[in-house]
């Protein structure tokens, strides 16, 4: 449950320019899907991550996302490297190796008190490199808000990773990730949503500023 709205919507929120918004002509059906997300989310997601974050401490909880982020730094490498961003590529392995070895785990971000911030990159960023078109906006079920070219690139992460470490702890992995994002933010979310006119078109105007972030040519 790579749950991203919690990222989409504090960028919403700051950033200041309007990204031009993406062709989708898929809406109807793609706001058929988010009403099933939505669903999934006040029913389920919803009422566990309010259970998460009342029960749990919040050094506890930031401590769990930062350990399940660094696993993810060696795909991040991959994906730097694939792009031929070398530095963005040695950085994440750098944060691994530091926050593997003293950060128990990854647990604490030594890497970043020693100068290697995270730097995420996706194979979805890769392609955009390359040059390939987003595409048409899309909406995945439980994923959420994406592009024919980062839903593409995602299920090729997926399944490259499945083939590598197996199926069971890449589903894990990438569960726990989603959902400890989307604890922090499930309440603001919540609040956001209700005074929107149209929930769906927030989703969308937050995706649109995130890629117009991460790639300019989007």
């Amino acid at each position: 449950m790579v749950l991203r709205v919690a990222a989409l919507l504090l960028i919403l929120l700051a950033a200041p320019a309007r990204a031009e918004a993406p062709p989708d002509p898929f809406e109807e059906a793609n706001r058929g899907i988010q009403a099933f997300n939505d669903l999934l989310r006040q029913h389920v997601l919803g009422p566990v991550a309010s259970f998460y974050v009342e029960t749990t401490p919040q050094p506890v909880r930031a401590g769990i996302a930062r350990a399940l982020s660094n696993l993810g730094e060696p795909v991040t490498a991959v994906n730097a490297l694939l792009a031929g961003e070398v530095e963005i590529a040695r950085n994440a392995a750098m944060r691994f190796g530091i926050n593997t070895v003293l950060g128990y785990g990854g647990v604490q971000d030594a890497a970043a008190e020693r100068g290697h911030a995270p730097r995420p990159f996706t194979l979805g960023d890769a392609a955009c490199r390359w040059g390939v078109p987003a595409g048409p906006y899309l909406v995945l079920p439980v994923l959420g808000p994406s592009s024919l070219r980062d839903a593409v690139a995602q299920m090729v992460t997926g399944v490259a990773l499945s083939q590598a470490v197996g199926s069971e702890a890449v589903t894990a992995w990438a569960s726990g990730l989603g959902f400890t994002d989307y604890a922090e933010i499930h309440r603001d979310l919540t609040q956001a949503e209700a005074f929107s006119l149209d929930p769906y078109a927030l989703h969308r105007a937050a995706w649109s500023q995130r890629r117009a972030a991460t790639c300019p040519s989007d």
